[in-house]
């Protein structure tokens, strides 16, 4: 016998039991006359949970929030020290911003200043600026998701294939995704967005590539995510660095389909997905620009 609940209202239980088997979920009651209550149950554990959800709701409580299991096995995970640091990383440059140095500190970390001419600062040494522009972050709002989003995505690919694969990943999509979102709209912007877009595609689709491999995000997940993605190129959310975004979704994308080289359909189908979202992201955005990409300044 797997229990439901227990009442004392006679009645009440009684249209619980109706109303279950309503929904065709066999319940049973039975008195328990030591301790005058009316116990529900089921005779299996099939639609268990689903049965106490509508027996506390009936009672009048809320019903709990359901965690998708994917997501149960990915907050299970060991932290990630990798991953981790980049966190502390980009608190500390946060939090620094509110300081005296702060303007100072983000104009060392933008990949240029916007008086300067192409790469300047970078061919003059600077070379960390192709990447730290992803610890850049804007508001409080801005680093708060990233850094949740970052977190359990960042342990999950460091757990999964070592923090090295972690590291090399962060840079090159770090990387890739500054110097398109430069190209397109200048050095202005920051954030870890282009990042988890790229990790997001990475497991996404290399979970459909490798069907055994363990972990996978929920698909609601996945579409807020891509649905964000094209509700931030309309615009109407002011200026956000789509291009980031975009770029960071096919390293991503391509980083699964290449992880193993071959010319099967399913990896063309999503290499012919990257290319799409990347096409679609620079006309967009050169449309919003009215086709002035910043990098056409430098041919003046």
């Amino acid at each position: 016998m797997h229990i439901i609940g227990e009442l004392k209202d006679q009645k009440m239980a009684e249209e619980i039991i109706r109303d279950l088997n309503k929904k065709g979920i066999l319940a049973e009651c039975h008195f328990n006359s030591e301790n005058d209550i009316f116990i529900l149950s089921l005779p299996t554990e099939e639609f268990l949970e689903e049965a106490r959800d509508f027996f506390r709701v009936k009672l009048g409580f809320k019903k709990p929030i359901a965690i998708d299991k994917e997501w149960i096995k990915i907050k299970s995970l060991p932290r990630g020290e990798t991953t981790f640091a980049m966190i502390i990383i980009s608190i500390v440059i946060y939090l620094f911003s509110f300081s005296n140095m702060g303007e100072g500190l983000y104009s060392s970390l933008f990949i240029g200043k916007v008086d300067s001419g192409p790469f300047q600062e970078i061919l003059h040494g600077q070379v960390w600026r192709l990447i730290t522009p992803i610890f850049v972050h804007l508001s409080f709002l801005h680093i708060l998701f990233n850094m949740l989003w970052f977190k359990d995505l960042g342990y999950l690919i460091e757990y999964s294939f070592n923090k090295r694969f972690l590291l090399v990943f962060v840079l090159v999509s770090g990387l890739i995704s500054n110097l398109l979102q430069y190209f397109v709209s200048g050095p202005q912007f920051g954030g870890m967005s282009g990042v988890l877009y790229a990790m997001l595609g990475f497991i996404w689709v290399y979970k459909k590539i490798n069907i055994d491999f363990e972990y996978s995000l929920p698909r609601f997940d996945i579409g807020m995510m891509i649905g964000w993605f094209f509700v931030c190129l309309t615009g109407m959310l002011g200026p956000i660095a789509n291009t980031a975004h975009g770029a960071g979704l096919v390293v991503g994308i391509m980083g699964a389909v290449f992880q193993k080289f071959s010319w099967e359909k399913i990896r063309l189908k999503y290499f012919s997905l990257a290319v799409f979202f990347l096409i679609f992201t620079l006309a967009v955005e050169g449309y919003k620009l009215g086709g002035r990409y910043y990098i056409l300044l430098w041919l003046q």
